[in-house]
């Protein structure tokens, strides 16, 4: 108990330091778990490997609630192509790169799967934090996560029972199987039924999401594979719309809870690297960052995705999975692994970790964006006297043209995706090249004098410098937040809430349900 109530402490301090600091929480617990180490405060090593495993199989439940494999059916091609390719990628690279090192075959493939898989956890996170899940590459993204996720469930199974001989492997991946199956059964028909029908009130909800849990952590327990695998699947059973939403706000305080527990624990399970190890780290950290967005970019523009979507989904994606401490934990269990391994592959996880935010940002992809379209040239042609411009054309701005060309308007089109620019064809378009949040391209493309204007600009303050641009003409802005729609209506803005994807998963439930009498 004295273990638990000093990483309590250590992880509180931390998140006060970093809030008070405005700086990323993860480096600050991290860092508090390896000073309570130092200290010799963590002496007793199996408790905290206990928090370690609690924390994460709680974190891994939650993430697993996001995973409903319906959400990723539009971008279902790109995902199983970008996932397997990265995957496989990364296996191939982590065998190479160990027997370089002059490591044995079952080490280099610990370092292997160590590098293959993404994480849930991180990725979901700045998905949600951005609202941009429901996107088109936020479908995208989530596709490759479970995809990712299934199949190194599927590889620690194995690895769980390769002491056994190919009898035990072939047990406990059917064993992991049959997991994914109930995780299947459970969410198509019994959690829905169970939070929707039953008359439950609040906290009997919860309890009901955790008692699934427990049901899929001691199935794991019986099948002799990891616990972790079976806290991801129950959270997948109670992915499917509604049901997800219902628990989110229950669990998100929880989530909080037993991340800062799960990263003091990670830090306090670390010995203090030597200088090769730390090399070995950034080595391993520096090819997750840079590899995954070239190989996820030029994977996802093969299958269609548009240049802006691709770079977003390979900067999500450049980082290691909480899996990863999960395949390394299991191989220092089964002597595969040294513990300086365990550190080298923990220390990429939290360096990819914390680098991803920073590679992800929005700034990055702009920048990028417009150092690749520096080899095309996109000239300001001659405008028209009258014409509506539409500032964005993704896939949420198609339908937008072809709603403003059936109503004979010559369009003006402004977006930083050269690949987008170069699909539009149609007569009475007139693309250009340009980021739409610039006021100097604005001008340029005669904002203040256009008949109309429809935006897609995500961020508020782009949009509000838009309107006060543009103040005597009438601006239509799509926005998913309706507290964002509301400061947009007050300065001048007229707004559509852009649910779409939420409403499309909320009208195939009525339809699963026959409730009829909602639908038009």
């Amino acid at each position: 108990m004295s273990v638990m109530l000093i990483i309590l402490a250590a992880a509180a301090l931390s998140m006060g330091i970093s809030h008070w600091l405005r700086l990323p929480q993860i480096p600050f617990l991290v860092l508090s778990g390896i000073g309570l180490s130092a200290l010799g405060l963590m002496a007793d090593s199996t408790l905290f490997q206990d928090a370690l495993l609690l924390g994460l199989a709680f974190l891994v439940f939650s993430a697993g609630t996001e995973m409903n494999p319906s959400r990723m059916r539009t971008q279902q091609t790109a995902a199983i192509r970008v996932g397997m390719v990265q995957f496989a990628a990364f296996i191939l690279i982590g065998l190479v790169f160990g027997w370089l090192l002059g490591f044995d075959w079952l080490t280099a493939l610990y370092i292997a799967l160590g590098l293959a898989a993404s994480s849930t956890l991180v990725v979901i996170r700045l998905l949600k934090q951005r609202q941009q899940l429901f996107e088109p590459f936020g479908r995208l993204v989530v596709g490759v996560l479970l995809l990712q996720d299934a199949l190194i469930i599927l590889a620690i199974a194995a690895l769980s029972g390769i002491e056994g001989g190919i009898t035990a492997v072939l047990v406990n991946v059917n064993g992991a199987l049959g997991l994914m199956l109930l995780a299947y059964i459970s969410l198509r028909w019994v959690t829905p039924w169970l939070l929707l029908q039953v008359d439950l009130d609040e906290e009997e909800k919860l309890l009901v999401a955790l008692a699934v849990l427990f049901l899929f952590i001691g199935a794991a327990s019986l099948i002799g594979v990891p616990l972790v695998i079976g806290a991801f699947l129950a959270g997948v059973a109670l992915s499917a719309f509604p049901v997800s939403g219902i628990l989110h706000g229950q669990l998100a305080s929880l989530a909080d809870f037993f991340m800062a527990l799960f990263f003091v624990a990670l830090g306090a399970l670390l010995t203090l690297p030597t200088w090769r190890e730390l090399l070995l780290a950034a080595l391993l950290a520096a090819m997750v960052l840079l590899l995954t967005p070239l190989l996820v970019n030029l994977i996802a523009r093969r299958a269609g995705t548009p240049m802006r979507a691709a770079l977003e989904s390979g900067f999500l994606l450049a980082q290691t999975s909480e899996f990863s401490l999960v395949v390394a934990l299991l191989g220092v269990q089964q002597g595969h692994l040294s513990a300086e391994l365990l550190s080298v592959l923990a220390l990429t996880t939290v360096l990819t970790m914390i680098a991803t935010p920073l590679l992800a940002a929005d700034q990055v992809t702009i920048r990028l964006l417009h150092w690749l379209a520096r080899r095309q040239r996109w000239d300001v042609p001659t405008l028209p006297d009258e014409y509506a411009l539409l500032l964005g054309c993704g896939e949420r701005g198609r339908p937008l043209l072809a709603w403003l060309l059936a109503q004979g308007k010559t369009v003006v089109v402004v977006d930083d995706d050269t690949a987008v620019l170069s699909q539009i064809t149609q007569p009475g378009v007139i693309p250009i090249y340009g980021d739409a949040a610039n006021p100097n391209v604005l001008q340029a493309v005669g904002a203040d004098r256009a008949g109309v204007i429809i935006s897609t600009l995500k961020r508020l303050a782009n949009s509000e410098a838009l309107l006060r641009y543009a103040a005597t003409v009438p601006v239509l802005i799509t926005i998913f937040d309706p507290q964002t729609a509301v400061r947009i209506e007050q300065s001048g803005g007229k707004v559509v809430l852009e649910s779409y994807a939420a409403v499309d998963e909320l009208m195939d439930w009525l339809a699963k349900e026959g409730r009829t009498e909602f639908q038009a």
